[in-house]
């Protein structure tokens, strides 16, 4: 499993301690750097090869801000910030990744990691193995794109059926709508989520996952018209 080298950036002491101390609980990232000053966060990014940017906004705002609309190349950023009114102006900037209000929690971060490590791989298209990292009750645990078969709605959670097995995750559908891959998940209805290469056959109504039957919701029809096409006419 290849390790992802993350800067905590511009947060004030006891905010940088307790955010690394939240990032030691993901096993696969390994801190960098704690810089307290932007021109230190440049100098690390110019000497190692960073995957991300935590960068806190209480400490030095415009200093941050500043950062995120610099016309150089940075890693995925999530943002951190007491203050929710910076969210507008960093999703306008368009370099961030997230924006989390502190004091931050786990679960929330979890997302925020996933979806910015997602950004990068989509942007630098590398071609390796693609997985995700997700909670499931205080455990964090790792599932392959190309093993998930499908995904279904089960309260405040979700169940993954994966590798045959199922897996109650903490994260709702909608979130994992945003978080896996578009090119190969799809929604089909407001409680199912499946991999469309393990579909094996389907009908106006259901897809079909060997013995597993998945509704196809009234209002995700239309949007499905040319994958039940692709279906009928293949390559």
């Amino acid at each position: 499993m290849k390790i992802r080298k993350y800067i905590i950036a511009n947060y004030v002491d006891d905010e940088a301690n307790h955010l690394k101390e939240l990032m030691n609980k993901i096993h696969f990232l390994q801190l960098a750097s704690i810089s307290s000053t932007i021109e230190a966060t440049i100098e690390a990014l110019t000497n190692q090869s960073i995957d991300l940017i935590l960068l806190g906004l209480d400490k030095s705002p415009q200093a941050g801000l500043n950062l995120m609309k610099a016309h150089i190349q940075l890693p995925p950023i999530i943002v951190g910030s007491s203050l929710p009114n910076y969210a507008a102006e960093c999703y306008e900037i368009g370099t961030a990744a997230d924006f989390l209000l502190t004091p931050l929690a786990l679960d929330r971060l979890m997302v925020a990691v996933n979806r910015a490590l997602t950004q990068k791989r989509k942007i630098n298209d590398t071609g390796e193995t693609t997985y995700i990292f997700l909670k499931m009750g205080r455990k964090i645990q790792r599932f392959d794109f190309n093993l998930i078969e499908y995904v279904e709605a089960y309260g405040i959670y979700s169940k993954i059926v994966y590798q045959k097995q199922i897996y109650v995750v903490n994260e709702r559908m909608a979130t994992l709508s945003e978080l896996l891959p578009a090119s190969t998940f799809l929604r089909v209805h407001k409680s199912y989520i499946i991999n469309i290469a393990k579909v094996t056959s389907y009908d106006r109504n259901h897809f079909h996952i060997e013995q597993e039957e998945i509704p196809i919701g009234i209002s995700f029809r239309p949007k499905l018209e040319g994958l039940l096409q692709l279906f009928e006419h293949p390559v």
